[in-house]
């Protein structure tokens, strides 16, 4: 990966790991569909006036919407709205690499070297001691149940947005952006007492709320995932993935100075882990080829010719 996509993909997991924070604050005087709901509203109002609907068939927009939009976020929004730690949503939310892997290798025929799946099985131990490290208590059932759902939407997402191809991703999260609220006030209506309900949190919405939902809106959404959609039609689902791992490490850090949480050690080796398997993973198919390389230069018969 060139460089300045890198660090696109490192801004991108920095805000995503600091959406967490944002939410938690957001659901404070926002029910979670209803605030899903709107993020969608405000990204298709910013975003219609700049970007033309790209020319794909609707089912693209349908599926990736659905996926991205009502799975994912009406999930992860509900867990934390139940009970279940912002933090750990946030740990919880990055099964989706794991997910996407297995989806890109069965959907898109996407492979993996030993090397790579040797990095993921080091990134899934940094994952797992991350959430062991921040939550030590049992976790109920339902919200626990959501979050893992709504990680696998993300993952299904990510697999619908590399199957676009390569179309400009802005744009097709603008458009995207239709799709969701529908289904979104409708649950809400249905679960959080109604349009009257929805119409007195509107009426209630402060500062947090409307600043919160302005940064999940255009800075999570519209300008995040763009920036992701546009790295999956340049990358494999596999290089691009990874970079999602580092999300719960930057919300860990965003507890720290915005919420003063404070971690043990285990939290800061499984970061740590983190880290190094999305380095590792970064480099991988260089390793590989620089391996296939010096396998051939010492093997006679199948690469250059022994001098």
């Amino acid at each position: 990966m060139k460089i300045g996509h890198v660090l696109l993909a490192v801004l991108v997991a920095a805000i995503w790991g600091l959406s967490f924070i944002v939410v938690k604050i957001g659901l404070t005087e926002c029910p979670p569909l209803l605030l899903a709901a709107l993020r969608f509203v405000v990204v298709f109002a910013a975003g219609a006036w700049w970007f033309s609907r790209p020319s794909l068939p609707w089912r693209w927009y349908l599926r990736a919407g659905l996926c991205l939009g009502v799975i994912q976020f009406a999930c992860l929004f509900s867990a934390i709205k139940l009970g279940m730690p912002a933090g750990i949503v946030s740990v919880l939310a990055q099964l989706q690499v794991f997910i996407t892997l297995l989806l890109a290798s069965l959907l898109l025929g996407e492979t993996r070297s030993l090397l790579q799946k040797a990095v993921m099985a080091l990134a899934l131990l940094g994952v797992l001691l991350l959430g062991y490290a921040r939550y030590h208590d049992a976790l109920p059932l339902l919200p626990l149940a959501l979050a893992l759902i709504g990680s696998a939407g993300f993952a299904w997402g990510n697999v619908e947005l590399k199957r676009a191809g390569k179309v400009d991703m802005f744009a097709f999260t603008v458009w995207m952006s239709l799709v969701p609220p529908l289904p979104l006030l409708l649950l809400s209506f249905a679960l959080e007492g109604g349009p009257a309900a929805a119409w007195s949190a509107l009426a209630g919405f402060g500062w947090s709320a409307t600043l919160a939902l302005l940064f999940l809106a255009l800075i999570g959404t519209l300008f995040a995932l763009g920036s992701w959609g546009k790295l999956l039609s340049l990358y494999p689902a596999t290089l691009v993935a990874p970079f999602s791992l580092l999300s719960p490490v930057f919300g860990l850090l965003g507890g720290y100075w915005i919420l003063h949480e404070r971690y043990d050690a285990l939290s800061i080796v499984a970061s740590a882990l983190i880290v190094a398997a999305l380095a590792l993973n970064t480099y991988a198919g260089k390793l590989d080829a620089a391996r296939a390389w010096l396998a051939a230069r010492v093997q006679p018969g199948k690469g250059a010719a022994p001098r």
